[in-house]
């Protein structure tokens, strides 16, 4: 679905879906996907294309091997994963601005996509590229925040260590909105799926982790391997701990069959490959 024009909610903009991936899913969703047709459209726009291959080389993806063009991230990654990085290089292009740096929270948001697709990949009952789309999109509602007001860090500070409130009801009560639904209409605008859309709206209300009136099981999954891979890439990178995991550890493992143990062994595991991950980066 091509959105031609960005749209206005709650005074935020919402950037339209960029017109070159609603021409990547179109031929995704053709009969026969022709790889070369998609490495054209792609290489279509040149930044776009140069980051993505950056993004394909870097140690998060573990390819194995260098990839010098789009033909070989295709080869490599395959289609999925593929779109996964386009998409991630225009969400940046699209919410980034001269005046306002966010390296912090795409590096946040990139490392979280890896680990929903690494758990999704040892838990099971979600695609993994949907797991590391999910992790892309979950919080792309806080820059577009913090564009539109002056006051979002100290309320996102607030939310953060907040023991009594859920994140998205302190960020109501202070502006009106929060980044969940702010998140919820860009990735509507984006053509995600129902159930992408529907776990970016609700990913902090983990008591209805196990309700399925409200949002369906898979969104309630994708929610739920959201929470660890947000604690691990937090862990990995040292970021400021906020209260997610502990308040929704339970929730989760209930969702996902587990005893929180394993689930805390699990993580663990996952913390330790990302470490030693980055320590082979710096020695080389």
């Amino acid at each position: 679905m091509n959105k031609a024009h960005s749209k206005i909610r709650f005074g935020v903009t919402i950037p339209a879906c960029p017109a070159i991936l609603t021409l990547l899913m179109d031929e995704l969703g053709s009969t026969l996907v022709n790889s070369k047709k998609i490495a054209e459209l792609v290489c279509q726009d040149a930044g776009i294309s140069a980051i993505v291959i950056r993004m394909a080389n870097s140690p998060l993806h573990g390819s194995g091997r260098r990839i010098a063009s789009i033909a070989d991230a295709i080869k490599t990654l395959g289609f999925s994963a593929l779109i996964n990085l386009v998409r991630e290089a225009l969400l940046q292009s699209s919410i980034s601005s001269s005046s306002t740096s966010f390296d912090r929270f795409w590096d946040s948001s990139r490392y979280s996509a890896v680990a929903g697709k690494r758990l999704a990949s040892i838990i099971g009952r979600v695609d993994p590229n949907t797991a590391y789309t999910f992790g892309l999109f979950h919080d792309c509602g806080i820059p577009l925040l913090m564009q539109r007001y002056p006051e979002y860090k100290d309320v996102l500070r607030e939310a953060n260590k907040n023991t009594d409130k859920i994140f998205t009801d302190v960020e109501e009560e202070a502006i009106g909105t929060s980044h969940a639904i702010i998140g919820y209409y860009l990735a509507r605008a984006w053509g995600l799926s129902d159930a992408i859309t529907q776990g970016i709206l609700n990913h902090h209300d983990y008591a209805q982790l196990g309700d399925p009136r409200n949002i369906n099981s898979e969104a309630h999954r994708l929610i739920a391997l959201n929470v660890m891979a947000e604690y691990i890439a937090n862990t990995h990178l040292r970021s400021v701990q906020d209260v997610e995991w502990m308040r929704a550890r339970e929730f989760v493992a209930v969702c996902l069959g587990y005893v929180a143990s394993d689930l805390d062994d699990i993580v663990d595991d996952l913390i330790f490959q990302f470490d030693e991950t980055l320590a082979q980066n710096h020695e080389e």
